[in-house]
């Protein structure tokens, strides 16, 4: 899915393109994506609306026009462009504009796009729900040690807890406890002060370099730029921080990728997850 980084550069690139721009006509190629709400708007009560800001929320990004919203929640697959001829068979939406095209393509038909007004916000699941954003000013080292106090979640599902943090997905989670050198397994109870703060600086800078990288890339919309990565998805690699090869272990059902050597798990565990292959 489009994730933290991701959505902050295709924020960045979309408000260069749409502001003023007036919406002509919607096509939904792929029902499936919309979600109805009581009380919401149906897609042709756009036609006319003039796009004004495009506010990002966690994983969300919520397109305003005037009292009017578009709320997108891309999830995993979810993807993005501005290409008038873009014509892939994923695509779910298609936004004419007077003089741009936004288009909207999910091959997996896992996101969501609600056609919406503020006031119905509550009503989009997670979208009220989510912890501090990861971003602002108000994740501070402070309010990060107070949300993982006492905390018994193992620290990969605590990163991946929208209602804590907002919002770290697969890729990013695995990527900021290689930096910090923690092991996903590992409780959260069992980190140390200077672990933890490792941690938050972990976040802190895996987040902001990652940022960087996709936005000097320029990569096209649609893209996911994932080769800066070090260990998501590089299973049987050898880390690049100490050689060893790679590992992968589930974690409340979701894939996790670590050094075994790097990020050592402590205390016993059914599996070995500290066995170098």
């Amino acid at each position: 899915m489009p994730e933290l980084p991701d959505l902050v550069v295709i924020r960045e690139r979309l408000l260069k393109e749409l502001p003023g721009e007036i919406i002509q006509e919607i096509e939904i190629l792929d029902p499936l994506v919309v979600r109805n709400l009581s009380g919401g708007k149906s897609e042709t009560s756009f036609i006319g609306s003039i796009f004004e800001s495009l506010e990002r929320t966690g994983p969300f990004l919520n397109f305003k026009f005037g009292s009017k919203n578009i709320v997108i929640h891309p999830m995993l697959a979810g993807k993005f462009s501005l290409d008038p001829k873009y014509k892939k068979k994923d695509l779910a939406i298609r936004i004419k504009f007077q003089n741009k095209i936004l288009n909207y393509a999910d091959d997996v038909h896992m996101g969501k796009v609600y056609f919406t007004e503020p006031e119905y916000f509550s009503q989009i699941p997670k979208f009220t729900d989510q912890g501090v954003d990861l971003l602002s000013e108000n994740f501070t080292q402070e309010e990060f040690l107070k949300r993982i106090e006492k905390n018994r979640q193992q620290t990969r599902v605590f990163l991946m807890d929208q209602t804590k943090l907002s919002a770290l997905g697969n890729a990013y989670a695995d990527e900021v406890l290689f930096d910090s050198k923690i092991h996903p397994k590992t409780p959260c109870n069992k980190l140390s002060e200077e672990e933890k703060i490792q941690l938050y600086q972990s976040i802190k800078s895996v987040l902001n370099d990652s940022i960087d990288y996709i936005r000097k890339k320029q990569a096209p919309l649609d893209f996911k730029v994932r080769d800066h990565v070090k260990v998501r998805n590089r299973k049987n690699e050898p880390c690049p921080r100490c050689g060893t090869t790679i590992r992968r272990a589930n974690v409340l059902g979701h894939d996790s990728f670590f050094c075994p050597n790097c990020q050592r798990v402590p205390g016993e565990q059914f599996i070995d997850w500290n066995k170098t292959l």
